[in-house]
């Protein structure tokens, strides 16, 4: 873990409505990215394969540059 600490993947992301959509994964990925917090990106992506690559479109070029090099 990083010096920041994070909160849990299932504490981050809570499924609404219509399951996790990108109103839940955004926040979550740039609370990750911003604690330099890998384990955390892996998990995000291992539980919510389909939301977080949708997500991925809404991050700035720097952060999912980021996420790209981390997480394969």
């Amino acid at each position: 873990m990083s010096d920041k600490q994070t909160k849990p993947v299932d504490e981050l992301v809570k499924p609404g409505r219509f399951g996790v959509t990108n109103k839940q994964m955004i926040p979550a990925l740039k609370q990750a990215i911003a604690a330099n917090d890998v384990k955390q990106l892996v998990q995000l992506k291992a539980q919510y394969l389909y939301a977080f690559s949708k997500s991925l479109r809404y991050l700035s070029k720097k952060e999912n540059e980021y996420v790209a090099e981390l997480v394969k």
